[in-house]
């Protein structure tokens, strides 16, 4: 039996298929998504994407809630042969980001702390980071 192909996925893809827009490039991404569903190909896609993700869909022209950019990241993850290293480190984050209104990647830093057992955070970013209950800010 031949291996499945392989192939990386950027961000422009996934917003095209989470917009809808443009048409044509959203209706192939449905596609290709459709074939990893199918076990066809497996997508490999960098943790980066997924933060890049949340922050395009929080700005710009589609100016989401941190709630609704959450879930579609979360979404994604939950795809079948989508292959996301970290990707549950990446869900908590996307939780957390919601839930407690701060920035993704001290969101992300804060859940990475938390799975290598550090109760500590060198910053200077005390607003976000202060929320996190588990972490002590220093200095």
């Amino acid at each position: 039996m031949m291996p499945i192909p392989r192939a990386s996925v950027d961000t422009c893809f996934f917003l095209c298929y989470l917009t809808g827009a443009p048409p044509d490039q959203a209706e192939q991404a449905e596609k290709i998504l459709q074939q990893s569903e199918r076990g066809e190909i497996q997508l490999v896609v960098p943790p980066l994407v997924i933060a890049e993700i949340i922050w395009v869909l929080e700005t710009s022209v589609f100016n989401l809630s941190k709630q609704e950019a959450a879930e579609k990241a979360i979404a994604i993850l939950n795809l079948r042969n989508i292959h996301v290293d970290n990707s549950r480190l990446l869900e908590e984050a996307a939780v957390l980001h919601a839930e407690l209104n701060i920035d993704y990647t001290n969101a992300y830093l804060a859940c990475f702390a938390k799975a290598e057992g550090l109760e500590n955070v060198y910053t200077f970013d005390k607003k976000d980071f202060s929320k996190v209950q588990w972490l002590r800010v220093l200095p």
